[in-house]
């Protein structure tokens, strides 16, 4: 009997230790369910609401150039409802906004606020062509060069400042790629403009991995010219060759018709005719292709025979050597007669020989 109290007491400490448990595991259980509750999807329309008032917040901080908002706001799109029809759009430009952070997105801040004036005044060219010196490296530096080219090249005419600025980007390895082609056609386009096609081809030399197609193009426009000048002074020397050769012919025979039937043949003429005339109309009748150059390849064939019968007669050297070199020299005539009717009719015609 003496024990009872004791275990009275120990069975109220039981007890009270058994609702503390009995509690502690209510409020698990609560906890749980509410955490349940957080985890369980939300209705699709809730969720495309969140997602579009995102993409709406993102769109608004866009426009007011605030570039670190807009990032985060169209990653919160992706995240909430990635199925969304404008997620696409917003996974494109956090995407192209990623790529253009550098510098906390200040430098980026700085360009659209120019590319906003569509007609900004020399000065503020002026001042972002100085800001994009200090720009640090990324793809903002030269789409900003870029836009100071286009600007002292097309609204104020400072082709010396366009070219420099178009340089400038092709240099910076930092630039994107397709700035950096951009640039280059650019350039290439501004140096054919005051005719200076050896400053092109220098360009497309350097960076010849940049715009293959457009490398290739000016290496053929620079073969153009080389072979033009080749075939216009081949002309000039048979042409002198011919004149001085008929003039030594004169001198002897003091008889011009004479000299005359001698150095123009029937037969040269009718070839010549045949060539020219014939293949011109049979271009006509066939299409509407340029007959030109067949017209002048026969004239010119015509011209090239009557200074290879001049040199012939006039010289009087029959020795085998001598032969082969006005068969060489009148053969390169022909040539340069060719290449001359070609380019100066439609030098379209040309890049069928790869030239």
């Amino acid at each position: 009997m003496a024990s009872s109290p004791g275990r009275a007491l120990l069975s109220l400490r039981a007890i009270a230790f058994l609702r503390s448990l009995a509690g502690l595991a209510l409020l698990a259980a609560m906890l749980l369910s509410s955490e349940a509750r957080a985890d369980e999807p939300q209705p699709p329309e809730d969720r495309r609401a969140r997602a579009r008032a995102m993409f709406d917040e993102g769109e608004r901080a866009m426009g007011e150039l605030r570039f670190a908002e807009a990032l985060a706001a169209y990653e919160k799109v992706i995240t909430i409802d990635p199925g969304a029809p404008f997620a696409r759009l917003a996974r494109t430009r956090a995407a192209d906004l990623a790529a253009h952070g550098e510098g906390g997105f200040a430098p980026l801040a700085r360009l659209e606020a120019v590319r906003r004036q569509p007609n900004a005044d020399r000065a503020t060219i002026d001042a972002l062509a100085r800001d994009a010196a200090s720009f640090p490296a990324g793809r903002v530096r030269g789409e900003a060069r870029l836009v100071v080219a286009e600007a002292f090249w097309h609204r104020f005419d400072e082709i010396d400042l366009a070219a420099s600025a178009l340089g400038e980007v092709l240099a910076d390895d930092a630039a994107d790629r397709l700035t950096r082609a951009l640039a280059m056609n650019e350039l290439v386009a501004l140096e054919r403009q005051r005719g200076d096609l050896e400053a092109a081809h220098r360009a497309v030399e350097r960076f010849p991995d940049l715009v293959p197609a457009l490398r290739a193009e000016i290496g053929r426009l620079v073969r153009r010219v080389l072979l033009r000048r080749i075939a216009i002074g081949t002309v000039i020397v048979l042409g002198a060759i011919g004149l001085a050769s008929i003039a030594r012919l004169l001198w002897r025979t003091r008889d011009p018709e004479r000299v005359t039937r001698s150095v123009v043949r029937p037969l040269a003429v009718g070839f010549a005719l045949y060539l020219g005339g014939a293949a011109a109309i049979l271009v006509r009748l066939h299409g509407d292709g340029d007959a030109r150059p067949f017209i002048w390849l026969g004239l010119g064939v015509l011209g090239v025979d009557v200074v290879a019968r001049a040199w012939r007669i006039g010289s009087g050297d029959t020795r085998a050597v001598a032969r082969t070199s006005r068969a060489i020299a009148c053969a390169a005539g022909v040539l340069a007669v060719a290449f001359l009717s070609l380019e100066g009719a439609n030098a379209g015609y040309l890049e069928n020989f790869g030239l």
